[in-house]
């Protein structure tokens, strides 16, 4: 039979599989608290081996690479996950959507203007450093709008507006 086609997996089958990863999760977040960042790195890839279509794992593995200022692992987790919610990646049914999405948005939006922050791409690459501010702002305006009580949406939102050339 290895000349099968693999089966598409009906939503029972997601939704068992998504049961069996929940304890997994919550190990990996129980290990964040505790400082344990590399252990809950590896179960949070586990998790996304086993289910990649999911963007809780990936915004918190954007948030633990923000944190070792790996900027581009960091912004390629949270714009995965915010493509991923995009779609209906959203695997915490308990946050509404809205509240979920300006979440990995804004983190997102962290994400591309921190190392502008900290760099001098503005004094070698005027045009590359508003194209980044610009999608952070951009990343900011809607976090905020899809989250009105987001403060830190609302703060970044008001920080952050789109530089006009």
């Amino acid at each position: 039979m290895a000349d099968e086609e693999p089966r598409e997996r009906s939503i029972e089958d997601v939704e068992q599989n998504l049961i069996k990863l929940a304890p997994k999760m919550a190990k990996a977040l129980q290990l964040r608290r505790a400082g344990q960042d590399r252990k809950a790195e590896t179960l949070l890839r586990e998790i996304l081996l086993a289910e990649p279509r999911l963007a809780e794992p990936r915004l918190e593995l954007a948030h633990m690479a923000a944190l070792r200022e790996d900027w581009e692992e960091a912004q390629a987790q949270a714009q995965e996950a915010v493509d991923l919610l995009d779609r209906g990646g959203q695997w915490n049914e308990d946050l509404p959507a809205e509240a979920l999405m300006a979440f990995a948005l804004n983190l997102l939006g962290e994400i591309l203007v921190r190392p502008l922050e900290e760099g001098e791409l503005l004094l070698h690459d005027r045009a590359g450093f508003i194209e980044i501010w610009n999608r952070a702002a951009a990343a900011f305006t809607k976090a905020a709008e899809l989250a009105p009580d987001n403060e830190d949406a609302r703060r970044n939102r008001a920080r952050y507006r789109p530089i006009e050339e």
